[in-house]
């Protein structure tokens, strides 16, 4: 897992921990994901699926941020999973 610090305007800054993501993990969040950025059938739900696929917060620890912390954990973890990953 890696702890990763969510940053906005609307809200004070908190840490969540993002697990690790396999290729078939990232299939299943991108499509996720590309529902989200369409607009398909709103986007809180997406942002709260990206969420629970990607974390281990429970659907509590989710419902006790506001709609403004949710979407901006979601494009976090969307930003941080696609991260071109560099041979060493």
């Amino acid at each position: 897992m890696k702890k990763v610090t969510i940053k906005g305007d609307n809200f004070d800054s908190f840490e969540i921990d993002v697990k690790e993501f396999n290729l078939t993990k990232r299939e299943k969040l991108n499509a996720v994901l590309y529902k989200l950025y369409k607009g398909e059938e709103g986007t809180f739900s997406h942002s709260v699926n990206i969420i629970r696929l990607a974390t281990t917060m429970t659907d509590e620890d989710i419902n006790n941020l506001s709609n403004d912390q949710i979407f901006q954990t979601a494009i976090e973890i969307s930003d941080i999973v696609n991260k071109k990953k560099l041979k060493k």
